[in-house]
């Protein structure tokens, strides 16, 4: 709720309560305002308001979720205006240190455009991205069952468009202050998910179509995703955190040997932006058969990875407990 002022609080000004009711990256102006004094350290903010106008209801919904603990206070008057950002600035600040090659230079570029006219759309939130995205993860899985050359096609192109659309949620929550370890895991599930879903219908495609051994190939694709999913989600309920994965990150470790230099490769190439990518490309290209045995050898190492790398730290975690 909306507190009453306190001794010299951090003060925003705007010339009107259309000015503060300025939508910035799908969050208020006054509401961002009062959040960056916040976050500097003010337990309270005095917003000021030039014609004295009440504020728009929405204003008012976005100043009370964000200011926390602090103290809001509004008022007629004039001051210091305060120094904002704009959509495309908050935008692209939601990128992720744990970002992959394909993410950074291709995926993020893409994503942050969408998501900054989404942000334009009063109403839209993360999760109705997420649901989206869900979705479009079983028009593919459809499109792959159909087979033939056609089916292939638009199935490498919808997978890495679900690689793409990805990005969005995660950009609209941080953009708009809404991330939340449910939100986080359910992104985390639909990932899973759509990955499986990829490589499952791939390979009855495929098997369907081939009547050879690379229906094995990929069921053991499909396998050793599954056990290296339920492992990954297993330590993370252990460590009380939400499903994801950049708990095998090893963001900013310098290649000093092979050991290094294979955990570098593994995580590359077992990123969702890269295996998307990949894919796509060698599909588009008739190397189908060639993906799907790629993905065999690497998940095998990626299936190592994970025990090496979440093992360790499990017992670790017990060990603390």
């Amino acid at each position: 709720m909306l507190g009453s002022e306190k001794s010299r609080p951090a003060v925003a000004a705007f010339a009107s309560a259309a000015a503060a009711d300025r939508r910035i990256a799908g969050v208020a102006a006054a509401a961002r305002a009062a959040r960056a004094l916040i976050d500097e350290g003010a337990d309270g903010v005095s917003l000021l308001v030039g014609d004295g106008a009440p504020l728009a209801r929405a204003t008012m919904a976005d100043i009370e979720r964000l200011q926390g603990a602090a103290t809001v206070t509004i008022a007629r008057g004039e001051g210091p205006a305060p120094l904002l950002p704009t959509a495309w600035a908050v935008v692209r600040a939601t990128g992720k240190p744990s970002d992959g090659l394909v993410s950074r230079w291709l995926n993020r570029p893409i994503s942050q455009r969408i998501t900054h006219a989404m942000l334009a759309i009063p109403g839209l939130r993360p999760i109705h991205v997420t649901i989206f995205n869900a979705v479009l993860a079983l028009v593919m899985f459809a499109v792959l069952l159909t087979g033939g050359r056609a089916g292939l096609f638009a199935g490498g192109l919808l997978f890495q468009a679900a690689s793409i659309i990805d990005g969005i949620d995660g950009e609209m929550a941080r953009a708009t202050f809404r991330s939340s370890a449910s939100g986080a895991t359910m992104d985390s599930v639909v990932d899973i998910a759509t990955n499986l879903l990829f490589v499952s219908a791939l390979t009855v495609n495929l098997a369907l179509r081939d009547h050879d051994a690379i229906g094995w190939i990929g069921g053991w694709a499909v396998t050793l995703s599954i056990l290296g999913g339920m492992l990954i989600a297993w330590r993370t309920r252990a460590g009380g955190g939400p499903l994801g994965f950049d708990l095998l990150k090893r963001s900013g470790t310098r290649i000093r040997g092979p050991v290094d230099l294979i955990y570098w490769a593994v995580q590359t190439l077992t990123g969702r932006d890269c295996f998307a990518f990949l894919f796509m490309v060698l599909i588009l290209t008739g190397l189908e058969r060639t993906a799907l045995s790629i993905y065999a050898g690497v998940g095998t190492l990626w299936f190592l990875y994970v025990l090496t790398t979440l093992l360790p730290r499990s017992r670790a975690v017990r060990g603390a407990a």
